[in-house]
């Protein structure tokens, strides 16, 4: 497990917390606003003090003098599926873990699906990533999500999705939070640390991360409520401030 270890040293600081920013959207949006360029995106978030981005391969590629001695790098494991498609739940392998090494990765990322068709065939995958990251001492990141819509934002639906991604081997959950106390159950049961995911812009980034920190968990791993912003730079500094140096209470 050493090689885990050394990596996941590398994505949680000492407070044993992260500030991970999610640049992976335009493999299934397209090229929105605030991913183009992607290097620019990508300086701004660890001029900002971000301690790791999400990337895609060919992004994870081209950003590398962005990267280099700055921050963490996770690669995206799954995706081939657009907003065009309507299965929701359609993802599939996109790179794998031998390549994450070779872009430099310090964890690698894959998406679970509950509740919906693609439930068994996005869970199965994940076991396998998990079996290839324990061989190579790659940190697996679980990005879990009810398929359900209507249980997007059901604590029971996001506590079983993340503790399922425990069972099957990943190292770090990735999930929606509710804002309710419902979610600290849900991260405690979890079992590995859990980064709260920002979703929409429907309210204000720093106070999700703080309410997330209240109820456990050991960071974020926010994108639209960065890259939309006016000043993504200056969100990602907030965004630092309020998981590395506020004390929730």
């Amino acid at each position: 497990m050493t090689g885990k270890q050394v990596r996941l040293g590398r994505l949680f600081r000492a407070d044993g917390r992260s500030v991970v920013i999610a640049l992976d959207h335009a493999q299934f949006k397209g090229a929105i606003d605030g991913l183009t360029p992607m290097s620019a995106i990508v300086r701004a978030s660890f001029d900002g003090g971000a301690d790791a981005v999400i990337l895609n391969p060919g992004a994870a590629r081209d950003c590398a003098a962005e990267i280099a001695g700055r921050g963490s790098l996770i690669v995206r494991l799954t995706g081939a599926s657009t907003d065009h498609n309507p299965r929701f739940d359609y993802h599939r392998r996109i790179s794998t873990v031998v390549q994450a090494v070779a872009l430099g990765a310090d964890a690698v990322i894959a998406m679970g699906f509950i509740g919906g068709e693609g439930e068994a065939a996005s869970l199965e995958l994940l076991a396998e990533i998990a079996m290839e990251c324990a061989e190579l001492g790659m940190p697996l990141i679980a990005e879990m999500l009810p398929a359900d819509f209507e249980h997007f934002q059901d604590p029971a639906w996001i506590g079983l999705a993340a503790r399922a991604a425990y069972e099957l081997g990943a190292d770090v959950v990735k999930g929606y939070t509710t804002g309710s106390d419902a979610d600290a159950d849900a991260i405690r049961r979890c079992g590995v640390p859990f980064l709260a995911a920002g979703g929409a812009k429907t309210a204000d980034p720093v106070e999700i991360a703080e309410q997330a920190l209240r109820h456990g968990a050991a960071g974020i791993a926010f994108g639209r409520n960065v890259f939309a912003a006016p000043d993504p730079c200056h969100m990602v500094e907030e965004l630092v401030m309020a998981v590395h140096r506020s004390i929730p209470s």
